[in-house]
């Protein structure tokens, strides 16, 4: 074989080495991201199923909460009878001073 044509075949065979080695790495790297993206999915599966039994047991506390709220009365509200003598005491003054108003007033 001549030279030139072994140098050819050489750096035909380089040539595919480097571009088999560059195919590898990317198939490195797709692997990692599906990998990652994998990994993700079951992360958010995973939260995803938390976050409904939580939504289930907060249902079920609420349906629990409102039957008893249902078969439970109220107590009634207490009556605050403060008002009342309140009132009564701001009544009869200001009937005083509606007398003290209506007396003569002195004359200079």
């Amino acid at each position: 074989m001549p030279a030139v044509s072994r140098r050819i075949i050489y750096s035909l065979i380089a040539v595919v080495v480097v571009l088999l080695l560059g195919i590898a790495a990317l198939l490195s790297v797709a692997n990692q991201r599906h990998q990652r993206l994998e990994d993700a999915t079951i992360d958010f599966q995973r939260n995803l199923t938390q976050q409904e039994n939580k939504i289930e047991d907060l249902q079920s506390k609420l349906a629990n909460c409102d039957t008893i709220q249902t078969s439970v009365p109220a107590p009634a509200a207490p009556v605050d009878s403060s008002w009342d003598s309140a009132a009564s005491t701001t009544a009869s003054d200001s009937t005083q001073n509606v007398s003290r108003s209506q007396s003569p007033s002195p004359e200079w």
